[in-house]
């Protein structure tokens, strides 16, 4: 059944950008399209070239304008119509170069990693994952940003959490599920899986997150410790959407159709005081 019956508005467009491997961002384009009449794009971009192209123009004022042809269904998209953006990929591994010499996939690869920041700073909408010093999830500090402010209000913080080898990851997996609680921040609200037991100290744990004031879209994975708090062991910007369920499509509804950006005074991603999400 629909979560609502009341279609999007025709200006009211939601952009999914992801990897073709993020089985999350796959769930979430789908279970919008089949539960609501909205406009609605995923754009991958390991498929530029094959089931899309991207126009990009950088003017000398510093404007960014970006448009869209989706081959398959022959559409035409207009950045400027998008009105809330899902940002979700990190490094880009150009997979259609795979076969390539290593010196043409070292260059494709650089031009990806280049050319979608650039494309993802043009938009003129909120968007739920910034860029930062011109480079895809170029703010890794953010997790030891987050790993000190909880330290500082006596949670317990993993020491794989700033991992990049993979053990984290590793880690999680060993990990069973009644061991482990979860929680996205999305608009400066706290959003709990809908099946998810309380824990312990939650209600010091939501003050301390929401203090912040963080203006992206996190999840943060806890271990659950007998006799004692939560420990933190992961913070991400990609959360895993399909726990959530209709709790966050439905925050995801209510936030495209309740948000206004005006294009002329730059109420875009690159403006400081305008929130992400």
């Amino acid at each position: 059944m629909p979560f609502y019956t009341r279609p999007f508005s025709d200006n009211n467009m939601l952009l999914i950008i992801a990897h073709h491997h993020d089985a999350e961002a796959q769930w979430l384009y789908k279970t919008l399209k089949e539960n609501y009449n909205q406009p609605l794009y995923l754009l991958m971009p390991e498929a530029l070239g094959v089931d899309y192209s991207i126009s990009l123009q950088l003017k000398n004022d510093g404007s960014h304008h970006a448009s869209i042809f989706f081959y398959n269904c022959k559409v035409h998209l207009d950045c400027a119509e998008v009105s809330y953006a899902i940002n979700r990929l990190s490094y880009i591994d150009p997979i259609i170069w795979k076969h390539a010499d290593a010196v043409e996939k070292a260059y494709a690869t650089n031009e990806f990693n280049a050319f979608f920041p650039a494309f993802i700073h043009s938009l003129k909408c909120p968007l739920s994952n910034r860029i930062y010093n011109g480079a895809l999830y170029g703010d890794n500090g953010f997790v030891a940003q987050w790993a000190l402010h909880l330290h500082q209000y006596g949670f317990a913080v993993n020491s794989l959490l700033t991992d990049t080898t993979g053990k984290l990851y590793e880690r999680l997996r060993t990990i069973p599920a009644a061991q482990i609680c979860r929680f996205m921040y999305l608009n400066n609200e706290i959003i709990l899986p809908p099946d998810q037991q309380p824990i312990t100290n939650f209600a010091h744990l939501k003050a301390c997150v929401l203090k912040r004031d963080e203006p992206e879209m996190l999840e943060f994975i806890f271990i659950k410790k007998e006799n004692a708090g939560p420990e933190l062991l992961q913070v991400t910007k990609t959360p895993s959407l399909s726990c959530y369920r209709n709790v966050f499509t439905q925050i995801i509804y209510t936030q495209i159709n309740n948000t206004y950006h005006d294009h002329t005074n730059g109420n875009t991603q690159r403006n400081a005081l305008t929130a992400a999400c």
